[in-house]
């Protein structure tokens, strides 16, 4: 499955938005991309992580991270994958977001998965990276808990993302979903703030942002059914 491909997968399964949508690194964007609906669909979800994986087969990997929550199957199925013809085994863990931690933090907080991490050569495998907010601070937890980042994988990514962005050796993405972004405080000058376009509140962290400023001119809005 080749790059245009993997797009039209993420078409299809309604992956792919285009709008006003805040990220998690509060910035305002342009589009989204939302792996959640492509999720059920556990031949394909396998598929795809396979072609990430299969980047890395050469550089000894002994344990495959995902940060939570909707990258968690990843790290499972990428480490069952890399065993495939290989008489190894690869741990897969996951961390968990620390509540209410600005800028954003995980932890390996669950029983054996920081000794999963120490001492070892790490994957990180994420589903979509927008403005690498999550993805570096998951390479954090993954060094400060003693493993070595041998790389990091996604579905999808926003552009910039490179492995001179993250500090990492090597960086795979299947699929480039990019779209303009705004800093908070420039959206209103030249974004989509000063537009009045109105922000999406049920995908991304469109809520969290309706909250603080409940009073934006541009009104909100929801594309999710209920």
């Amino acid at each position: 499955m080749n790059e245009a491909e993997v797009r039209k997968a993420l078409e299809a399964k309604g992956c792919l938005y285009t709008g006003h949508f805040i990220g998690v690194s509060t910035k305002h964007l342009a589009g989204y991309c939302n792996i959640d609906p492509l999720m059920p669909n556990v031949k394909l979800v396998g598929e795809l992580i396979k072609l990430i994986v299969d980047n890395f087969r050469d550089d000894g990997v002994e344990t495959v991270a995902s940060p939570a929550v909707g990258a968690i199957p990843f790290a499972h199925w990428g480490a069952q994958h890399l065993m495939v013809g290989s008489d190894k085994e690869i741990l897969g863990v996951w961390a968990d977001k620390v509540s209410g931690a600005e800028p954003r933090e995980f932890i390996f907080e669950r029983e054996g998965f920081a000794k999963a991490v120490k001492g070892k050569k790490v994957l990180i495998v994420e589903d979509m990276i927008n403005q690498m907010t999550s993805i570096k601070a998951m390479i954090k937890t993954v060094r400060d808990a003693g493993g070595t980042v041998v790389g990091v994988g996604s579905v999808a990514a926003n552009k910039g993302v490179s492995a001179e962005a993250l500090d990492v050796p090597k960086f795979v993405k299947l699929c480039s979903v990019e779209y303009e972004v705004w800093a908070a405080e420039d959206c209103p000058v030249n974004g989509l703030c000063a537009q009045g376009v109105p922000i999406v509140e049920d995908i991304g962290h469109g809520d969290d942002y309706k909250k603080r400023h409940p009073d934006y001119s541009g009104g909100y809005i929801k594309l999710l059914s209920d």
